[in-house]
């Protein structure tokens, strides 16, 4: 059930002879990618989701980020508290993002030299992607050049929205920080709902989307990207290799890092004019159905950092705000928004792009109504 990468060198040498320059391509992409993920987990990730749930309780600055860096007068004119929150957003990011986006460009090109081992069965693929996810502790938003990397590379979509869906809600810290913050009941309606749309919604919505897609033009970038010559990788040095690799990865990286400070930008920029313009306290006093349906709307389009959802809704729940709104914060931020949507509308298919938005706000309203 586990997704493979083919890395056996090449028939046609002479058995049982050990070559050292087979191993140096495959070598230098698992060094690599070790040293990355080890780097983000141990020196980043971790230690930042641990000193998370130890403040779980305590009063988040704002929905959208949990410190401040830029802080500006209540009373400020609103582009300067506009201005502040975009930079508050952004500096939240910068390191998960940094990270999906170099994660994503090593994925692209280990995928050019091994392509990924999946079936056809879209459930398992699904459930594969969601299982790598789980320990990577990545948020949704900072997912997203990492499905890049996996669907650029001729991966399966099913798998990268997995990986996408589990990553920010599944890690092990998180799911400890819903279950201490929110009671039984909403914690496991949490959880059985991810499960049912990484088992369910997710299958079917990409076959739903593929049956009804035209067959894409040629891409001559993506192409050229593809252009590797894996006829003879034992001929290679060390040198040739790293001068093969390195500008391959660079040039995937570069791919991902232009379409991401854009998205990256107008996320921040959305996010803080809904941030600072909406009327929140209004809102959130207000449990009629119209009131719960835009707030699920806002819920689902708001890019936060991974954890920041359970806090934020924790908060919501200690100044007594009704559990219908704590329940539909803690299912829907943090778990989709305005970047994969976005990603999804570029990369992939605009109908699933839409269908997936719109099934997590309709997922958003129920759960506000029936708590």
């Amino acid at each position: 059930m586990n997704a493979t990468l083919d890395l056996t060198p090449p028939a046609g040498r002479r058995r049982g002879a050990w070559q050292p320059s087979c191993y140096y391509r495959p070598g230098v992409l698992l060094a690599f990618g070790s040293i990355l993920v080890a780097g983000f987990w141990f020196l980043s990730r971790y230690p930042q989701l641990l000193g998370k749930s130890e403040h779980l309780g305590d009063l988040v600055p704002s929905m959208a980020y949990g410190s401040a860096i830029f802080i500006v007068d209540p009373a400020a004119p609103a582009w300067q508290r506009i201005l502040a929150t975009m930079g508050n957003w952004l500096n939240g990011m910068k390191i998960g993002m940094g990270f999906g986006v170099l994660l994503g460009a090593w994925i692209h090109t280990v995928l050019n030299f091994y392509p990924l081992k999946l079936g056809s069965n879209m459930y398992l693929n699904s459930i594969k992607g969601a299982l790598i996810g789980v320990p990577a502790g990545v948020c949704a938003n900072c997912s997203v050049p990492v499905a890049c990397g996996v669907t650029r590379g001729a991966g399966r979509v099913e798998a990268a929205l997995g990986f996408l869906f589990s990553s920010p809600n599944f890690n092990p810290v998180v799911v400890a920080m819903t279950f201490a913050a929110f009671p039984l009941a909403m914690a496991l309606t949490k959880y059985g709902v991810l499960l049912l749309i990484i088992l369910g919604a997710v299958p079917l919505l990409v076959r739903w989307a593929e049956r009804s897609a035209k067959p894409p033009a040629p891409d001559s970038a993506a192409q050229a990207a593809c252009a590797v010559d894996l006829t003879r990788p034992c001929s290679q040095s060390f040198g040739q290799v790293l001068r093969q690799l390195g500008p391959l990865y660079l040039r995937h990286l570069w791919n991902l890092i232009r379409p991401t400070l854009l998205i990256m930008l107008g996320a921040s920029l959305a996010s803080s004019i809904l941030l600072i313009l909406v009327p929140w306290s209004e809102l959130l006093s207000d449990q009629s159905p119209a009131t719960v349906a835009l707030v699920s709307l806002l819920a689902t389009a708001m890019p936060v950092p991974i954890a920041l959802d359970v806090m934020f809704a924790s908060n919501l729940q200690s100044q007594g705000v009704p559990a219908g709104y704590v329940a539909m914060f803690a299912m829907n931020l943090g778990t989709y928004s305005v970047i994969p949507t976005i990603y999804l509308w570029r990369e992939v298919s605009k109908r699933l792009a839409a269908a997936l938005f719109f099934l997590f706000w309709v997922i958003g309203f129920l759960v506000g109504v029936i708590f």
